[in-house]
């Protein structure tokens, strides 16, 4: 992982505390016709962070990793619209050939990368590695998923927090939560979201 994303990922956990997001999968179900090349997915997730709020989505699409990412971004897209603005670059796959522990070598570890651009053309790469193909594919689309709801959640933390500190004239403050902001807008934009909050549209 990038050193810059790493520390993006620290700031957000220290901002959001016990709701920082972690996805993961405990299962899915796939039907992929080859015949019309669409796949339907149903996935089961758990936000590790609590081990709760378990739930299921579904969705279809060209395969394994486009169905999957529809079901997750028509799920949270109406918490989280800031996952309208972001589209799948490049997708690759790479064998551990010296994980394998049989003769045969079809159990070596696969090495998923998937590449992410956000609206500003940003590039954000999410790795993963299993044994199952499936499973490193599934895990690198929750990372990248996972990545940017965080992102909008401590975005709007930041932002509500800048606009008390400006209220009570802390400028100070408002200097050190505006150089913060200004560092989560890197990620992706979130013109809709602030568009929201001030249309009191926003519970959260």
């Amino acid at each position: 992982m990038q050193p810059q994303r790493q520390e993006m990922i620290a700031r957000m956990q220290d901002i959001l505390g016990d709701r920082f997001v972690v996805l993961h999968a405990l299962n899915y179900r796939l039907e992929e016709d080859f015949e019309t090349g669409t796949a339907e997915i149903t996935c089961t997730l758990l936000n590790k962070t609590t081990n709760n709020d378990l739930r299921t989505v579904q969705g279809r699409g060209a395969g394994l990793v486009d169905a999957l990412f529809l079901a997750l971004r028509n799920d949270l897209a109406k918490s989280f619209p800031s996952l309208e603005s972001i589209r799948f670059h490049d997708f690759s796959i790479r064998a551990l050939m010296g994980s394998r522990t049989d003769k045969t070598g079809s159990d070596a570890e696969a090495q998923v990368t998937l590449t992410v651009l956000s609206s500003e053309d940003v590039e954000f790469a999410f790795t993963a590695t299993s044994r199952s193909i499936a499973r490193a594919s599934v895990d690198a689309t929750l990372q990248a998923v996972g990545y940017f709801v965080n992102s909008e959640k401590a975005f709007i933390e930041i932002y509500n927090i800048l606009q008390h500190y400006r209220k009570e004239n802390r400028s100070d403050l408002v200097t050190k939560y505006q150089l913060l902001l200004g560092q989560m807008v890197q990620n992706t934009s979130y013109t809709e979201v602030i568009q929201q909050i001030r249309n009191n549209e926003w519970p959260r």
